[in-house]
């Protein structure tokens, strides 16, 4: 009888263990974060705040790998391809994620992967103007776009990502017309405003900081549903009466499908402590004016479908405007 006991209490403990393959000793290994644009952005800025914060939480070196391309698609479609053994997971962000199925550039979202947590949240994004387009605040801008002949102005984008969703948005809200210019990323829009190839551009805020600050650039508009404290002198569309509201972007972390489901809150767990970090904290709202923003793994899914929901009836007009 003793014997059958201790068979069973046998049994038990590796039906428990095979339940739950890898769990409780994952990782293992150094773990590959993706991030699917170019060093230096706000989403690399990202995801090496969380690489350096997550190792001191998973006790293993977390890599950020860049992997640029099509407006972030060559990385996403990277990790859906990807063994789901845990060790390669993807971050990114809702504001190239949809408008890059909108435009037809891919048809991921975010039915693709097992998503781990909401990571991160942005409401600073500004549409502004270099000096030399000569408007001298947002009701001259207003006034200038709105009555002149479509195509006076110009605006730099990235024609699949969150600046053409935004702008778009604003052109529909605010009854105004713009050409596009895709200049890739956000940096990139720099130098074409500043060498006034374009007169508008369209990114996060600190991106556009230094050169607000000494004067070259004016902010016009925020995209953001409230006046933002760091640069609290920027009037919101909603506030300037703007029909459409904008929906904020939002940082996503997710594993390829068929990940172990232990294994993604355990990451979503660590997660959340770096978030309760003041270090992170100050991170990311010394480099970009945020502030922690968590949703975890019960909810994260149904949280980017009620974003795709609010984003996707603008297709037509990023398409329209951009053909």
């Amino acid at each position: 009888m003793l014997r059958k006991g201790l068979f069973l209490a046998f049994v038990l403990f590796v039906v428990a263990i095979m339940g739950c393959p890898g769990y409780a000793a994952w990782p293992e290994r150094p773990v590959t974060m993706i991030v699917p644009f170019n060093p230096g952005g706000d989403t690399d800025f990202m995801g090496r705040i969380y690489s350096k914060l997550l190792q001191e939480e998973l006790g293993q070196p977390v890599v950020v790998v860049n992997m640029a391309g099509a407006g972030g698609t060559v990385g996403a479609q990277q990790v859906a391809d990807a063994a789901n053994d845990g060790y390669t997971f993807l971050f990114y962000h809702t504001g190239n994620l949809y408008p890059n199925k909108m435009r037809g550039v891919t048809t991921l979202d975010h039915h693709a992967y097992e998503i781990v947590c909401i990571a991160g949240a942005d409401d600073t994004n500004v549409l502004v103007a270099g000096k030399k387009a000569g408007f001298k605040d947002t009701a001259d801008f207003l006034e200038k776009v709105r009555s002149a002949d479509k195509g006076t102005y110009s605006a730099a984008v990235t024609a699949s990502g969150y600046s053409c969703y935004i702008l778009s948005n604003m052109e529909v809200g605010g009854n105004f017309s713009v050409n596009i210019v895709d200049c890739g990323g956000a940096a990139d829009s720099i130098p074409m405003i500043l060498g006034k190839q374009v007169d508008l551009g369209v990114a996060t805020y600190g991106v556009y900081k230094q050169y607000i600050d000494n004067g070259s650039m004016i902010p016009l508009i925020a995209a953001g549903a409230e006046r933002n404290a760091n640069f609290s002198d920027v009037p919101t569309a909603r506030e300037l009466g703007f029909t459409t509201t904008i929906v904020d972007r939002y940082y996503f972390v997710a594993f390829p499908k068929g990940t172990d489901t232990n294994v993604i809150q355990k990451l979503a767990n660590a997660i959340k402590n770096v978030q309760s970090k003041q270090v992170y904290a100050d991170e990311i709202a010394k480099g970009y004016y945020l502030k922690p923003f968590f949703v975890d793994h019960d909810k994260a899914a149904d949280f980017l479908e009620n974003v795709w929901k609010q984003m996707e009836p603008f297709t037509d007009a990023m398409n329209r405007a951009r053909k």
